[in-house]
């Protein structure tokens, strides 16, 4: 019997909550950030992207600009039809 890989996971921490997203969701919300033209949305994208790299769990603790734009990242980056359980929807759910 073979079993199933398991998808690599990035694990995105925002004060006590933590969602593990697949590799393609962290892509997309940065290319979101990138698309938003606020320095808020240029730091907290900066953040992410170093976390990333360093292979170490992502710590958040942004500002309330900060917020506004990985919220609007998030809309941005979620596809039409997701399921509201997805890890994108609880990673929404946690910067609400």
């Amino acid at each position: 019997m073979m079993r199933a890989v398991a998808a690599p996971r990035t694990e995105i921490t925002i004060g006590r909550g933590t969602v593990a997203l697949r590799q393609d969701e962290p892509d997309r919300m940065l290319k979101a950030l990138q698309g938003l033209t606020s320095p808020a949305a240029a730091d907290i994208a900066d953040e992410i992207a170093a976390l990333r790299v360093a292979g170490v769990r992502i710590q958040l603790l942004p500002t309330k600009d900060e917020f506004e734009a990985l919220r609007a990242a998030i809309a941005a980056s979620v596809p039409k039809g997701q399921n509201a359980a997805s890890s994108m929807q609880r990673l929404k759910e946690l910067c609400a």
